[in-house]
């Protein structure tokens, strides 16, 4: 079995535009759609009530194994950490899909920093709230839930974090 997770179903509703990351000053900001995630305690919360000044959200599939190696990826990089520290990111791990069984077996392969949740009802897939055509998916919002960054690179996310931490 191949654990590579490509959709082949592209979602689009919502969000308009290139797929491709672009850097902050090019574009109108573009408003992120709000959804609610679960956590595995059974608590929700949603996107637009992380306050922070600066959001990772990562879509991932916990049996994927390019969104593992992303995630090692994303653990292991200092400028991501040292803005975590800070206080200045934060970064928000879901599960767009509806196998919780499956989600809440690999949960605790997610970093504790990190807010793992999964979407209940699929809604962030049912509704189109955000355009994944594979997975992991990485969006790099602003204060105000802009995105800066869509279905980014890992490279393109940290050359835009070095830029944020050296404000």
């Amino acid at each position: 079995m191949n654990n590579r997770c490509i959709y082949i179903t592209v979602l689009c509703i919502g969000l308009a535009g290139a797929s491709l990351a672009q850097s902050p000053a090019s574009v109108t900001p573009e408003k992120a759609n709000d959804f609610t995630y679960t956590l595995a305690s059974g608590k929700q919360g949603t996107l637009y009530a992380l306050g922070s000044e600066w959001t990772l959200l990562y879509f991932y599939d916990p049996t994927c194994e390019d969104c593992h190696a992303l995630m090692e990826r994303l653990n292991a990089s200092e400028t991501l950490n040292r803005l975590m520290e800070e206080k200045r990111i934060r970064v928000l791990a879901v599960y767009p899909e509806e196998d919780t069984a499956v989600w809440l077996e690999q949960a605790e392969q997610v970093p504790q920093a990190w807010i793992n949740g999964y979407d209940p009802g699929a809604v962030i897939h049912t509704e189109g709230l955000y355009r994944m055509t594979s997975l992991p998916a990485l969006y790099l919002l602003d204060r105000d839930k802009n995105i800066r960054l869509k279905t980014a690179s890992a490279d393109e996310v940290e050359k835009e974090l070095k830029h944020i931490g050296n404000k």
